[in-house]
């Protein structure tokens, strides 16, 4: 199966978009496989937020910044909302807010940089990444490694069954979850393994998501470790 999997309506995450024009509030809607947003007019949407693509032309009075059609030059600032498994309160939805900086058209066609920074906002204070990531998976694995101890995030970037194809990944949204292969997934042990059981991912998730099937992951198993 290569279909995205996504969990329950389509998320609404308050955001703010600043680039040339100032500052616009505004909502990124996430959809599971589709990021959708309108800044002054303009629609956008998207497989990650790092890729929105103008749909239609854009608004004659201040208009977006563009490189072949996607937003740039701004930053995107958005909330959401993740499971964590607190040592004094067990299991509850903690806000994460991201803020995504989408660099300057560059002369190889794309733009010259993305960097995403996160904070985790706990009943005991504020943890966040120490500097801007490439992508939501490098960051929420920061983010991590700075969690007080009795703390974890419950989501597919730590679940027991996800993993990252060898070849790469983009910045949200290209993790395989085999949930449903789960045996087979354990045995894992390289990248030669998981190309045999690639095919038979349950779909493609996004590493903020949680689903009744998580599972903490154990350092050291599957491709990725």
């Amino acid at each position: 199966m290569s279909g995205t999997l996504w969990y329950g309506s389509p998320h609404h995450y308050p955001a703010v978009v600043t680039d040339r024009w100032g500052r616009c509030e505004t909502t990124l809607i996430n959809s599971g496989g589709t990021f959708t947003m309108v800044l002054r007019g303009n629609r956008f949407e998207g497989a990650s937020v790092d890729s929105l693509a103008l749909v239609g032309a854009p608004t004659e009075a201040e208009p977006p910044a563009l490189n072949h059609g996607d937003l740039c030059s701004c930053t995107i600032g958005w909330r959401m909302s993740v499971e964590a498994s607190l040592a004094d309160t067990g299991l509850t939805s903690i806000p994460l807010t991201a803020r995504l900086v989408l660099g300057d058209p560059a002369p190889n066609n794309a733009i010259d940089s993305v960097g995403v920074t996160l904070k985790l906002h706990l009943p005991t204070g504020v943890v966040e990444t120490t500097t801007p990531q490439g992508s939501m998976e490098d960051a929420l694995l920061d983010l991590q490694r700075r969690l007080p101890d009795g703390i974890r995030l419950l989501a597919c970037i730590s679940c027991a069954f996800s993993d990252y194809h060898p070849a790469g990944s983009g910045f949200i949204g290209s993790m395989a979850c085999f949930r449903d292969r789960k045996d087979a997934y354990r045995a894992v042990a390289d990248k030669w393994d998981l190309f045999d059981l690639w095919d038979e991912r349950s779909g493609f998730v996004q590493e903020t998501f949680h689903c009744p099937d998580f599972e903490q992951r154990q350092s050291g198993s599957g491709y990725r470790g």
